[in-house]
Order: C-alpha cells, then structure tokens, then sequence
C-alpha cells in the first residue's frame, strides 16, 4: 500500500491539509511527481483521519505555493497511477525513463537498478 510522511500537516477550518516542501528551481506549474506525492498524502490523511480535506500544499521556496485539489479527478488519476505501478511491478518492474545522473544518483533504488546512470552509485 502506499505510505509516506508529508513535511507538514496544517488544520484549515477543521481539515487537515498536507504541505510538501521542495527546494531548488521554482517551476511554472509543480511538477507531476509532486503532485502526485501531494496526493498520495492526501489519500493518507483521508484514510486515516475519515475526512477529505479539500486540498493540499507544494511549497517552493517560502513564497511559491500551490494549491492542489483532492476531488474525484484526483483520486482517480492517483488511483490510475497506483494501478499501472502495480503492474509494473508484477512484469518486472519499471524501465528508467530519463537521461539524468542526477536522478539517478538520489534514487533509493539506485543500487539495485541495472539501468542506472551513475556506475559509481
């Protein structure tokens, strides 16, 4: 199942709302591994709170903040994404998907992945 520990959780009118903090370059629009983080928090705090909370917080930066909602689309998209890496894992895992060694190299799966970029992980 899936688990995790957002940075910070606030309480807004009675609802527990998670905030993840990221540091580095500000992005137009967070990026869909946040977000999808962001709402894998949000499932967490719904399951073990028995309430919804209307949304939670991608902090970059201390002024860059958005807002990202926990509706129905929402719980479908991480629901699908649940889904395909559940299949992943059963064919065999998944397949690294980009060209940088940083990635690698702060992945937690970096020593076991034969697809790694960095040879010194």
């Amino acid at each position: 199942g899936l688990r995790g520990r957002p940075d910070q959780i606030v309480i807004v009118d009675g609802d527990f709302s998670p905030v993840e903090q990221k540091t580095g370059k500000v992005p137009k629009n967070p990026h869909d591994s946040h977000r999808m983080q962001l709402l894998a928090y949000l499932h967490l705090v719904e399951c073990e709170t028995g309430r919804a909370s209307p949304y939670g917080v991608i902090r970059y930066g201390e002024e860059h903040v958005f807002q990202i909602l926990w509706n129905k689309e929402a719980k479908m998209e991480l629901h699908n994404a649940v889904t395909e890496v559940k299949r992943l894992m059963k064919e065999g895992g998944a397949a690294r998907n980009h060209e940088r060694v940083g990635k690698c190299r702060n992945c937690s799966r970096r020593h076991a992945c034969p697809e790694r970029l960095d040879a010194s992980a």
